[in-house]
C-alpha cells in the first residue's frame, strides 16, 4: 500500500506542477510529454481533467497522502477495526471506477496518453489490493484455520493486480496507437 500511495502521490503532485505552469503559459511543454501518444498536455487541456470543475490531480494528491498515513500507520503496527477496512474498500473501489473511465476516456475520446496518469492509476490498483487483503486477513485463530484458501488468493492479488496494470496500460497504447 506505502509503494502505490507513495507513487501515487508523487504522480499526482508533478501532475498538479504541471498543470498550473500550464496555467500560466499556455505554451508550456510538461515534463510528461514524451510524444505525440505519451501527452500529458492533452490530457490536462481536456474536460476529463476537471470532472468535478478543479485538476483531478488535486483529488490525487488528497486522496494518496491519506494512504501514504494509513499505510505507516500499519507499519507502525496500528489495527484498524474491521468496519474501518471496509469503509476503505468501498473508497478505492469508487476510486478504482474512476482511474477505469479516466482510462478509458484518455485512451479511446482524448487519443492520448499520461504517464503520471498511469502511475496513478496503478497505484491505485495496488492500494485496492492491500486493502482487499486487511479486509480478508483473518482476524482469530478460529478464522485462521479456515483461511488457508484465503491465504492463497491474498499471496496472488498483488501480482493479479500488478498484471490488471500491465493489460490496462497495454490495451491503452493499442488503442491509442
Amino acid at each position: 500500500m506505502l509503494l502505490g500511495s507513495f507513487a501515487g502521490f508523487v504522480a499526482s503532485f508533478l501532475l498538479s506542477i504541471d498543470k498550473i505552469k500550464l496555467l500560466k503559459d499556455s505554451q508550456f511543454v510538461p515534463s510528461c510529454n514524451i510524444s505525440e501518444t505519451l501527452n500529458c498536455k492533452s490530457v490536462m487541456l481536456s474536460e476529463q481533467a476537471e470532472i468535478f470543475g478543479f485538476p483531478n490531480s488535486l483529488i490525487g494528491i488528497g486522496a494518496f497522502a491519506i494512504f501514504v498515513a494509513l499505510s505507516i500507520a500499519v507499519l507502525a503496527g496500528t489495527q484498524f477495526p474491521s468496519w474501518f477496512w471496509k469503509i476503505a474498500l468501498a473508497g478505492t473501489a469508487a476510486a478504482v471506477i474512476f482511474c477505469h473511465w479516466l482510462a478509458y476516456q484518455t485512451t479511446f475520446v482524448i487519443g492520448a496518453l499520461c504517464p503520471y496518469c498511469m502511475v496513478a492509476w496503478a497505484g491505485t490498483l495496488l492500494i485496492l489490493s492491500s486493502i482487499i487483503q486487511e479486509v480478508l486477513r483473518p482476524k482469530s485463530d478460529e478464522e485462521s484455520s479456515k483461511g488457508e484458501a484465503v491465504s492463497k488468493i491474498m499471496q496472488l492479488m498483488p501480482i493479479f493486480h500488478l498484471l490488471w496494470v500491465v493489460m490496462l496500460i497495454g490495451s491503452a497504447f493499442v488503442g491509442v496507437i
